[in-house]
């Protein structure tokens, strides 16, 4: 009886916090959207504005394990970065509110190397909770938003350093900007094997707004337009924001979407909500603070 009082408390718990950080996602994503040309008539002049949410470094704190939950489940935990770059340059481009250091985000990967952490692809992950497979006992994912040029400067080389998988969730209208990834480098990341990508719309749209039309033109012309650069199956997707609902998560599936990831904190992934992943964003601290 205890026992039954105990997983009920649990998945009570765990329903509060994903309703509000849904709702604290909705509320913020509505403060920075932008309106942006239609992605297939505009020109380079034409890039759309990005405005990432803008908040501090995340404070360490312990991802809470609400076990058991519902499903197939596997402890793998999900890392979240924007920018890596040296601190004195993000303070000059105005992007330490999303940055790591690069130095940190080096020692970062080393701790995660001599711990004998084994860093998967988003697919790799997908696909074991679907076909219900195991994964190595410390499993981890290392995911890297929005397509930013510094990714490509620093954090890229630090992951061949260590030989590590990294995943890159590009918003594809993006490329070619100021800070942005160019295509030629989203095409020699693509032809090595660590380096794998996802769909993160084409303009970093939210997609729990808009028309259906609106929100398949978001997510197909990202789609498309990673595939032909790529040259990878794009069928996992990032949600920009972290914004979504169950109308959002219909049109994905509709579109043969399998996976995607949201930004709700915690280590475990399950089959039950492989449409909503878990990521836990990293700040200018060990690892080890954070849990892990």
């Amino acid at each position: 009886m205890k026992d039954k009082l105990y997983l009920i408390i649990i998945l009570l718990f765990s329903l509060v916090l994903i309703y509000e950080n849904s709702k604290n996602n909705r509320f913020l994503q509505n403060k920075h959207i932008v309106n942006v040309p239609h992605p297939l008539k505009t020109s380079k002049s034409e890039f759309p504005t990005l405005s990432p949410l803008p908040s501090s470094t995340p404070t360490p704190s312990l991802i809470p394990t609400a076990t058991p939950l519902p499903g197939y489940c596997l402890h793998v935990p999900v890392l979240l970065y924007h920018h890596v770059q040296p601190k004195a340059l993000a303070e000059d481009l105005g992007q330490i509110a999303l940055n790591v250091d690069s130095q940190i985000f080096d020692r970062q990967m080393g701790y995660l190397f001599s711990q004998g952490y084994t860093t998967l692809s988003a697919k790799k992950l997908v696909a074991a909770l679907r076909d219900h497979t195991s994964l190595p006992q410390k499993s981890i994912v290392i995911t890297f938003d929005d397509g930013y040029k510094s990714v490509y400067d620093y954090a890229y080389p630090i992951l061949q350093k260590y030989h590590f998988t990294g995943n890159l969730m590009i918003s594809t209208g993006l490329i070619g900007g100021s800070q942005y990834l160019s295509w030629d480098q989203v095409k020699e990341m693509a032809r090595n094997s660590l380096i794998d990508f996802t769909d993160h719309t084409w303009s970093h749209y939210a997609i729990n707004n808009g028309t259906k039309d609106k929100i398949e033109l978001e997510i197909k012309t990202g789609k498309q337009q990673l595939e032909e650069y790529t040259n990878q199956q794009i069928d996992i997707f990032t949600y920009p924001y972290g914004a979504f609902d169950d109308n959002a998560i219909s049109i994905l599936e509709e579109l043969g979407f399998i996976g995607a990831f949201s930004t709700i904190p915690g280590f475990w992934q399950c089959d039950s909500f492989i449409m909503s992943l878990h990521r836990n964003r990293i700040g200018n601290y060990s690892l080890s603070e954070y849990g892990l």
